[in-house]
């Protein structure tokens, strides 16, 4: 029952964290790489200094967490599907922040 010790909330957190962080460097190194920039340059210029994209981005980082929660749900990991599921809404509440105008 190696699968069962992994059933925990905290793994499902970081587990979420992992996912969005992959999400964030697939989608800077495709932007990197369509633009002929690099990944410092996408995390610099386009996501700290640019107001305009990050909801955007923090939404393909809350994406990139559903096949973890997926995974997790079809093996009946609920307290890891939890944890993944508390990222994508922290997310989420991140994104509305960023949206309703604060800087």
């Amino acid at each position: 029952m190696k699968v069962k010790r992994w059933d925990t909330f905290l793994a499902g957190t970081l587990g979420g964290v992992l996912s969005a962080i992959v999400g964030y460097l697939l989608l800077g190194s495709i932007w990197g790489w369509a633009q002929a920039e690099s990944l410092q340059y996408f995390h610099e210029e386009v996501f700290v200094r640019s107001p305009l994209f990050k909801d955007r981005i923090l939404s393909v980082c809350a994406l990139s967490i559903v096949p973890a929660f997926h995974l997790a749900y079809r093996r009946r990991m609920d307290r890891f599907a939890k944890g993944t599921l508390f990222v994508m809404i922290a997310l989420v509440m991140s994104i509305v922040w960023l949206q309703m105008g604060t800087p």
